[in-house]
């Protein structure tokens, strides 16, 4: 079979032999091997959303799920990236000849000495490894390698594994519009999503239990060298103004959070495995302003306690604080029983509850 012969990309069609007995090819110009190289670069991305979203759904949707089950999930659909990232790269040079970049940019590879074969698997992945492999940029040398190759515009990939990137034939480019459109529209959403969630949570983290308190129902949390570890033993969410008022306890409270606008109230409860009794409330209003207000006016007494706790409890130790950031107010307090150091247990359990939460929101 006589060799190929390849013509300059910016060959005009009529230029082109028309009697001549060889395989006419067209190289790929630069400029349409560096869309098809973007647009590989947002499919690539696109099928590893695809790959973890599933995962982060799962363990963000899964009833009383926990960090290690996100671990577990996160890990499992990292190990299925990397072959779906093969499979979407590689497999495509074996079964259609072309990324979805270059199909979108009307290219396709062929094996050099033949001009019509499809790459194998062995050249289809030395293809698609060594740039990850080669030193330096591989988008700098590769450009580099491209546009000194004068004869076949092969970059260092198709050198090695003996292909050559051409233009598509006219039956070929029929679908690359459609496909091209339909990645768009795709990207597009992507792009969007972050945008529309972003504008979801402008107004502040997700008022649910598990935004501001640790997943798991018990934990431990640390700091300074401190560590005390908690049982939650009760928590709701009251999503509107009468469920935040419901944790007053006096009228001048309710007047408070009437008058700033309370919006909804956490309330959780909880227990250290020193006895001591731990409430903490989130309340949200509809600015920093409204929450500021609030916060000044409001004493941790103010809230009713956990189920069970005593403000005053005989011989034992009690501690509270407000808090404010951004359209929310914490309000946390901690009762000990009469035990040896009541005081600083109680200190200790209210500070590892209240300082955790308040970063939250702060981080959020």
């Amino acid at each position: 079979m006589p060799q190929p012969l390849y013509v300059p990309s910016e060959t005009p069609v009529q230029e082109l032999p028309q009697h001549d007995d060889r395989v006419v090819l067209v190289l790929a110009s630069t400029r349409r091997r560096v869309v098809a190289r973007l647009v590989d670069l947002l499919a690539t991305c696109l099928t590893a959303m695809a790959v973890l979203s599933p995962a982060f759904a799962f363990a963000l949707w899964t009833e009383d799920s926990s960090s290690a089950l996100m671990a577990v999930s996160l890990a499992t659909a990292m190990v299925l990236v990397f072959p779906a990232i093969i499979a979407l790269r590689v497999g495509r040079y074996v079964w259609w000849g072309c990324t979805v970049g270059q199909r979108v940019a009307g290219l396709r590879v062929v094996c050099k000495d033949d001009g019509t074969s499809l790459p194998n698997w062995r050249q289809a992945f030395r293809r698609w490894i060594i740039p990850q492999q080669a030193q330096g940029f591989p988008l700098v040398t590769d450009f580099w390698t491209h546009k000194m190759d004068k004869r076949l515009g092969q970059c260092v990939h198709d050198q090695k594994a003996g292909t050559v990137v051409v233009r598509a034939l006219p039956d070929e480019r029929t679908h690359r519009i459609v496909l091209g459109s339909a990645l768009g529209v795709i990207g597009a959403a992507v792009v969007a999503t972050p945008l529309v969630f972003g504008a979801l949570e402008a107004r502040g983290p997700a008022f649910e239990v598990n935004t501001f308190y640790d997943d798991d129902i018990r934990f431990e949390n640390r700091r300074n060298g401190l560590a005390v570890a908690y049982e939650r033993t009760a928590a709701k969410v009251l999503d509107d103004e009468k469920g935040c008022l419901a944790g007053a306890t006096t009228d001048q409270a309710r007047s408070v959070l009437r008058q700033a606008g309370c919006e909804g109230r956490i309330e959780a409860a909880f227990r250290t495995t020193d006895g001591v009794l731990v409430g903490g409330h989130v309340l949200k209003f509809p600015d920093a302003a409204a929450a500021s207000t609030a916060q000044q006016r409001l004493t941790f007494t103010d809230l009713r306690f956990v189920p069970g706790g005593r403000i005053d409890p005989p011989g034992g130790a009690n501690i509270g604080q407000v808090g404010d950031e951004d359209r929310y107010v914490v309000v946390t307090m901690a009762v000990s029983p009469k035990q040896p150091e009541a005081p600083v247990k109680a200190k200790n359990a209210f500070a590892l509850i209240h300082a955790p939460v308040l970063s939250t929101i702060v981080w959020f």
